[in-house]
């Protein structure tokens, strides 16, 4: 076969072949998918979804006979026995007795609570309840919540809400009688509730 004035050999059809191949082979290697990864991990991120509320924290406060007395920072679901257990548990002259009768480790933490292990013979004032269990008889002012606080007579939702807020901004009432500091409770109206009231 001649091209032009050149006569076409076999050595030209192969040749010819060899880059036919050539040009279809780099043509593939461009379409083929990368399967080298170099080991990169894809990083996933998660949005939240709306309405994932995250927990309400809870401070709380233990002193006395317990290892590291102090204030605590709680999630909303912690119990008493977190309490007693991040202050390292009771101290060796701790009233176990005294802490089996009035302390009831299951139950939740309110916000503002504070609780006293005594030693053994130590007296302190009836607590009037188990730490964290209010009765219809007394109303702790360090550990009831809004509901319970409404109770009282002449305590409506806006008295209560400041009670709950004293109690946090000042680490707890010190005494009962501290509840007159509280914006809009005077000496009337707290001698109308003192006998409910509880530390």
């Amino acid at each position: 076969m001649e091209w032009g004035n050149r006569r076409w050999s076999n050595q030209d059809s192969v040749l010819l072949i060899g880059l036919g191949l050539l040009v279809i082979g780099l043509g593939w290697g461009l379409k083929k998918p990368s399967t080298n990864f170099n080991n990169k991990t894809e990083i996933i991120r998660v949005t939240p979804t709306l309405g994932q509320v995250s927990e309400v924290e809870v401070w709380a406060e233990i002193s006395g006979e317990v290892i590291r007395p102090g204030v605590y920072k709680f999630k909303g679901s912690a119990r008493y026995n977190d309490l007693l257990v991040s202050a390292g548990g009771l101290g060796p002259r701790a009233d176990r007795e005294w802490v089996e009768l009035n302390v009831n480790r299951a139950l939740r933490l309110t916000d503002g609570v504070k609780i006293i292990i005594p030693r053994v013979g130590q007296k302190l004032e009836p607590m009037g309840q188990v730490a964290g269990v209010e009765t219809t008889e007394n109303i702790s002012l360090n550990q009831a919540n809004q509901a319970k606080l409404e109770e009282l007579v002449g305590i409506g939702p806006a008295m209560a809400r400041r009670i709950i807020d004293y109690r946090t901004k000042n680490g707890g009432f010190k005494s009962t009688e501290e509840v007159k500091l509280v914006e809009g409770i005077g000496e009337a109206l707290y001698n109308k509730i003192k006998d409910q009231l509880v530390l």
